[in-house]
């Protein structure tokens, strides 16, 4: 299975965060896929201030 965060999705991530990582790499962001049968569920979970994005298409 290949697992994709598309440009719309990726535009809605840039405006949800607000947040600056903390260390070197820059990574801040956990991104989670759960394949169902009835679709694809996808979070985001900052980091930083544990907050959580469902990018989930209905």
């Amino acid at each position: 299975m290949v697992f994709e965060i598309t440009e719309l999705m990726e535009q809605k991530i840039k405006e949800w965060d607000s947040c600056t990582a903390r260390d070197v790499s820059g990574a801040q962001f956990a991104y989670t896929f759960i394949p169902t049968g009835l679709g694809l569920i996808i979070t985001v979970k900052c980091d930083v201030c544990e907050r959580t994005l469902d990018l989930t298409e209905d």
